[in-house]
C-alpha cells in the first residue's frame, strides 16, 4: 500500500446525529430531572383535562341514586357523592375547568402587563417613571390577604 491510498478498514463512520429536539430533551432530563418529572405531571393533567369526555366512564352530572355515598369500588374508583355522581368523573371535569381558569388568568395578566408596558415605553419620560411607581406600589400589596379579609367581612356566597 502506498502512503496515498487509504485502506477501507481505516475509514471510520461518522456517528449518526440526533435532532436538535431530541438533544434538548436528553439534556433536560440529565440536568433537571425533578423539573422534567414536574413537567410530565403537568402535561398529564393538561391532557386529562382536554380528553375528559373520552377518559371518564360516566357523564359529569349523571346520577346513580342506588349508589349514593358508595365507597370506592371497581365500578366507581373514588366512590360517589350524595347524589350518586362518580367522584373520579367530577374531578377530571374539574381539572378541565381549573385549566381553563388558569390559562385565561395568565393570558389576561400578560395582556394587561403588555398594554401597560407598551404605553409606558411609548410615552417615556416622566410618565414612564410615574407608571413604574404605580406598578411598584400595586405589586407591594398582599392581595391574597386582602381578598381573604374581604371574604371574612362580606361572608360566603
Amino acid at each position: 500500500m502506498d502512503e496515498g491510498t487509504v485502506a477501507l478498514t481505516e475509514i471510520e463512520e461518522e456517528p449518526k446525529r440526533r435532532s436538535l429536539l431530541v438533544d434538548f430533551f436528553i439534556r433536560l432530563v440529565r440536568e433537571k430531572p425533578l423539573g422534567t418529572v414536574g413537567g410530565v405531571i403537568v402535561l398529564a393533567m393538561f391532557l386529562t383535562g382536554i380528553f375528559a369526555n373520552i377518559l371518564t366512564p360516566y357523564g359529569m352530572n349523571e346520577s346513580h341514586l342506588a349508589y349514593r355515598l358508595a365507597p370506592p369500588s371497581p365500578q366507581f374508583l373514588l366512590g360517589t357523592d350524595v347524589l350518586g355522581r362518580d367522584l373520579l368523573t367530577r374531578i377530571i371535569y374539574g381539572a378541565r375547568i381549573s385549566m381553563i381558569v388558569g390559562i385565561a388568568g395568565a393570558f389576561l395578566n400578560i395582556l394587561v402587563a403588555l398594554i401597560i408596558g407598551l404605553v409606558s415605553g411609548f410615552i417615556g419620560g416622566k410618565a414612564d417613571i410615574i407608571i413604574q411607581r404605580f406598578v411598584d406600589a400595586f405589586m407591594c400589596f398582599p392581595w391574597l390577604l386582602i381578598m381573604l379579609t374581604i371574604m371574612v367581612l362580606v361572608g360566603s356566597g
